[in-house]
């Protein structure tokens, strides 16, 4: 589907459902509370994070104190991410001289105002172009406009990795995949036109590339796959456990500005003011193994139980091999014999 400019499907007369006025210049924003609120931040704008429904402001963060010189620490937010549940939110922040020596803030909205860890200037005398963290693996990474990419962890900031991308380009895209332990780095630039995919520890497994350039990077929910929008208005999803391009979308015509995915659909805008819907079928990422075998397994008869059962045993007994689950079928004993008796997703064993 598609929502152009100003159409009145959505609200009466054209009106937008919601306004949110955050009063100051929201450079950034960011999907918050599982689709139900929204991060915003910018210059001269601490982070706060706001709800759709009620239109006010449900968290914001507060200033550091003064520094040595008793003067107000400069409000320079350059990018910000929210981890899986929405609790924790990473800001990057830019570079002011004898001021503001590009750091990295970790907030839990759930706690306090007040950042929770703090790390200053981890890349020396440079501002931080991008963030990203993860709940689930405990780390947090910040890129610099100098092409570097540090990994740090979140409880206390020890650093665990440090990534230079192959061209110098200052960091534009940087996420954190935690189901398949993966770090996305990109450069600002479009014309750079790559999105590279490293493991935790530091090797570079796969290179994604769009003709063009790339605007917009997001995970889908699970983690598994990154959905690419690029400046031609292309939108391709990848796999990230083995690099394995899933599908190739309808271009939606104008160079892609943002992508969101939500209740099984996935959401883009483009620069021209157009929203384009796009569905996210498992079959369409994973292949028609998979929904078929996650609907199978949703009500086993005492038969299949069976098979599984044996199949199972002849597994362990003859081959000894490891089986590992798809990600989008259930951790039941059913869902693991839905995917053992049937043929198995692609790239799973």
């Amino acid at each position: 589907w598609v929502w152009p400019d100003g159409s009145a499907a959505h609200g009466p007369q054209g009106e937008p459902l919601a306004t949110i006025e955050t009063g100051k210049a929201a450079a950034v924003c960011r999907s918050a509370a599982g689709g139900e609120g929204v991060a915003v931040g910018g210059k001269g704008a601490d982070p706060s994070v706001w709800s759709l429904e009620a239109g006010k402001a449900v968290w914001r963060a507060r200033n550091l104190p003064n520094d040595e010189l008793d003067l107000a620490v400069p409000i320079w937010l350059t990018d910000l991410k929210v981890a899986e549940g929405g609790r924790l939110l990473a800001t990057g922040h830019g570079f002011v001289a004898s001021r503001l020596r590009g750091e990295v803030r970790l907030y839990d909205t759930s706690a306090q105002r007040k950042p929770v860890a703090r790390v200053v200037a981890p890349l020396g005398e440079e501002a931080i172009s991008a963030v990203a963290v993860s709940a689930h693996l405990d780390l947090a990474a910040s890129g610099a406009v100098d092409g570097r990419v540090l990994l740090h962890t979140c409880h206390n900031g020890a650093l665990v990795r440090s990534i230079t991308h192959p061209e110098g380009a200052t960091i534009g895209h940087l996420h954190i995949a935690s189901l398949p332990h993966r770090l996305l780095v990109g450069a600002a630039a479009t014309s750079e036109g790559r999105l590279r995919v490293y493991s935790l520890g530091g090797a570079c497994l796969h290179t994604f590339a769009l003709a063009g350039g790339i605007r917009s990077v997001l995970l889908t929910p699970e983690h598994m796959c990154v959905v690419v929008g690029g400046v031609s208005g292309e939108v391709c999803i990848w796999r990230l456990d083995d690099g394995a391009l899933t599908c190739r979308l309808e271009p939606a015509g104008a160079a892609i500005s943002s992508i969101s995915a939500r209740d099984g659909e996935l959401i883009v805008g483009t620069q021209e003011g157009e929203v384009v819907g796009y569905a996210l079928d498992p079959e369409m990422l994973w292949g028609r193994a998979v929904r078929d075998a996650t609907a199978w397994a949703t009500k086993p008869s005492p038969v299949q139980a069976l098979k599984f059962g044996q199949r199972r045993q002849e597994l362990v007994s003859d081959r000894s091999r490891l089986v590992r689950e798809s990600p989008l079928a259930s951790v039941s004993g059913a869902a693991s014999g839905a995917i053992l008796g049937g043929p198995p997703p692609r790239g799973y064993t």
